[in-house]
């Protein structure tokens, strides 16, 4: 009995030190880049490869974005993703951000049917618009201006229900990610009698949305950054990308006007 008690102890000793948990706030409804019901998606995995050399295993937490701020903001995560220049300075958060670790396409559309063409976004006051959670402070001063005096401008944290209200004709116009977008449209096509066969317009009004990841120290930011690089020079971020979408992130177009 003193033998195996032996061998069980030195067995228990030298085996592999436990990951230590990392708790990462990430969105709630943003297929591909997040799918919560699965724990993949496009950002997770970037995330989840860069921090797997670091020795942490991560741990899910899916909220909207208002409530992944203030989440962070009142340390009940380490780290919360979808984070920019704009968002720092808008909710003065403090921490340590990243290197940009995936890019946004953020897109006007609208039903071809419409005859829209717009061509600066302060033409879309005219019209309602239906956006997501904290566009206006994601997107800049431009956007925050415009949106200040938009008489028929919402926000939803579900960025499925901008899809079908796109084509239930709820609303005239949606901006969101195109991939976002091209994910939805799919996902709903024939359910709750959405009709996602209709021609659709878009408009590349805002811009490309550069995101990363706030973290709490400096260490910690600093080795996910050398690990980002890593995955970016192997071609793993790329093969990450291309799990979700046949189209490589740099190059996704939408349908447009011919």
């Amino acid at each position: 009995m003193m033998t195996c008690l032996t061998v069980i102890y030195i067995t228990c000793s030298s085996g592999t030190k436990a990951a230590e948990k990392l708790t990462v706030a990430f969105g709630e409804v943003l297929a591909p880049w997040v799918l919560a019901e699965s724990n993949k998606g496009i950002i997770i995995e970037i995330f989840e490869s860069a921090v797997r050399p670091m020795g942490f295993e991560v741990e899910h937490v899916y909220l909207p974005y208002a409530r992944r701020i203030n989440a962070y903001q009142n340390g009940l995560v380490d780290v919360t993703s979808d984070i920019n220049l704009n968002t720092i300075q808008g909710h003065a958060l403090k921490g340590f951000f990243s290197d940009i670790a995936y890019t946004y396409e953020n897109f006007a559309f609208s039903l071809h049917k419409r005859h829209f063409n717009f061509s600066h976004m302060n033409e879309l006051k005219k019209h309602s618009l239906l956006s997501w959670q904290d566009a206006a402070i994601h997107l800049g001063a431009e956007y925050a201006q415009m949106v200040k005096s938009h008489a028929q401008y919402s926000e939803t944290f579900d960025q499925s229900n901008q899809v079908k209200m796109l084509f239930l004709e709820r609303y005239d116009v949606v901006q969101m990610d195109a991939q976002i977008f091209a994910y939805y449209r799919a996902k709903i096509a024939g359910s709750d009698g959405v009709d996602t066969t209709q021609r659709v317009d878009s408009f590349p009004l805002f811009g490309d949305s550069p995101n990363g990841f706030m973290f709490r120290t400096k260490k910690m930011r600093d080795d996910f950054n050398v690990q980002l690089k890593k995955l970016k020079q192997t071609g793993e971020y790329a093969e990450i990308f291309a799990r979700y979408t046949s189209i490589p992130p740099e190059s996704f177009v939408p349908e447009t006007k011919p």
